[in-house]
């Protein structure tokens, strides 16, 4: 096992090697003798005892580094001392022994330096303190010569003059964040401000303070609104000014309830729950949080249809079914008109159950069930009829999915539509009991409770199955209305 470990990773450094000296070849037949000089590098190091690599690698060595000195020293005659730098710093790296190259490299270091430092102080006059420091910084770093040292302090001089002047302007002015960032430049540069930029620190202490406060107590109206995305805004703005504090775990709990609506907004109510779950760690829920955690559970819900209520006449004012006379006309206005004043009342019901037995339709409801099945009661005599009837669902406060509720009236030759009704599962969730009206239907009464049982039973109703293609019907079966389904005995 050992050997074939060893010979895969001869393999491997061989497969390298070549690639290395075919990179260099091709650099070298175009040319570019540094390109060369590093790819034949690399081959030897891969392999360091063979001789054609190490003759190709001595070449491309002593080509690049003739290009290089001659690169540098065209650069240099045309005052492009940038140039000169790279092609000196690269020769250098060939070979780091040669004094000539290094006595090059360093003039054109002092050179390029001169020129950072020319740059720094047009910026500082202009009033780009930072930058001007920042590039002071660099040419120091650059070069060590005495021309670049008296040069760097004419820099600092005008940084600090200047700069000190505009740190006042600053803190006059009211801008305290610029006049201490500033002031610590100046202290940077000249230990002796030491006690001017304390003061200036001071007041700009005083002013993040009263800001850090301010930019908080935006947050807290935020939250207070469930402004969450604002509210995490300010908190954050405090946090940028000063970290820790109060802000921090109020942005910590505003930017989970933001997460939170996003998610709800998806449907991913188990990534919200998560997300409320959090903002509770966060030790800042004033209630909140865990109410709308409640909320967001996705929990079996059982409702029942208690009733349905509609017009005793059709909307042309005949009867649904039978012959109508006065006193029946009389009775339907009077029902009518209370139903619309005070809704379902005892007197209404008392109304209703007045109307003559040969004027009452035989009302069924069918229930379109947010999961998709399609329910339906058993048909009872009445304008008013009470059912009972019910369903689960798993739902949520949240849950925008409807419930569909179609009153028909049967009869002899099939099946009426009188009126539809529908219902977001969250409405029916939140407020447990419900009444809907709509075309001919004056109320049609739920209710709503928590149940222990998995979705999908129902009692008091049957699931109303798709119609059978034509020819399917056993001999002597009555076929179903037109456009109806079959429906299944019911389940209790």
């Amino acid at each position: 096992m050992k050997r074939v470990v060893l010979g895969l990773f001869a393999a491997v450094v061989l497969s390298a090697c070549a690639a290395h000296e075919k990179t260099g070849d091709r650099a070298a037949a175009m040319g570019d003798w540094k390109s060369a000089y590093a790819s034949y590098r690399q081959a030897l190091a891969s392999e360091p005892d063979s001789p054609e690599i190490k003759l190709k690698f001595d070449a491309a060595r002593a080509k690049a580094l003739q290009d290089a000195q001659q690169r540098a020293q065209t650069c240099a005659q045309v005052n492009d001392w940038g140039c000169a730098l790279a092609e000196s710093d690269f020769a250098l790296s060939v070979e780091p022994g040669n004094a000539e190259i290094a006595s090059f490299r360093a003039n054109a270091a002092q050179q390029v330096a001169m020129g950072q430092l020319d740059t720094a102080v047009e910026q500082a006059q202009q009033g780009q303190y930072a930058e001007a420091a920042s590039l002071m910084d660099r040419a120091l770093q650059l070069s060590p010569a005495p021309e670049v040292k008296t040069h760097a302090e004419d820099v600092r001089s005008i940084i600090i003059t200047q700069g000190r002047a505009q740190a006042d302007r600053h803190l006059h002015e009211g801008n305290f964040i610029a006049a201490h960032e500033l002031a610590q430049l100046v202290l940077r540069l000249d230990g002796s401000a030491s006690a001017w930029a304390q003061n200036i620190a001071a007041e700009y202490e005083h002013f993040i303070t009263e800001e850090v406060e301010r930019l908080s107590r935006e947050g807290d109206a935020a939250r207070a609104q469930h402004d969450w995305v604002r509210a995490q805004q300010r908190y954050g703005a405090a946090l940028s000014l000063r970290q820790g504090g109060r802000a921090a775990p109020l942005e910590d709990y505003a930017r989970h309830m933001a997460l939170a609506d996003q998610r709800i907004a998806g449907r991913d109510w188990n990534g919200a729950a998560e997300a409320y779950h959090v903002a509770l760690r966060t030790g800042q829920d004033d209630g909140y949080a865990n109410h709308q955690l409640e909320r967001v559970q996705l929990r079996p819900y059982r409702v029942v249809l208690r009733s349905v209520l509609v017009t005793p006449v059709r909307p042309d004012g005949r009867a649904w079914v039978g012959t109508s006379n006065d006193i029946f006309t009389r009775l339907a206005n009077r029902l009518t008109q209370m139903a619309r004043q005070s809704g379902m009342s005892g007197l209404v019901k008392d109304l209703a159950m007045s109307i003559p037995h040969e004027n009452r339709p035989r009302l069924r409801v069918e229930v379109l069930h947010p999961d998709g099945m399609h329910l339906t009661t058993l048909g009872r005599d009445g304008i008013y009829t009470a059912y009972d009837a019910e369903f689960v669902a798993v739902a949520n406060a949240f849950d925008e999915r409807r419930v569909g509720f179609q009153v028909y009236m049967d009869g002899p030759n099939g099946s009426e539509l009188l009126g539809s009704v529908d219902v977001p599962m969250r409405e029916l969730v939140e407020h447990r009991e419900v009444s809907l009206e709509g075309r001919s239907v004056i109320a049609l009464t739920l209710s709503t409770g928590g149940d222990g049982r998995q979705p999908g039973p129902y009692a008091g109703m049957a699931r109303v199955l798709p119609a059978p293609p034509p020819g399917a019907q056993p001999p002597g079966a009555r076929p179903p209305p037109p456009g109806r389904g079959q429906v299944a005995s019911p389940t209790h």
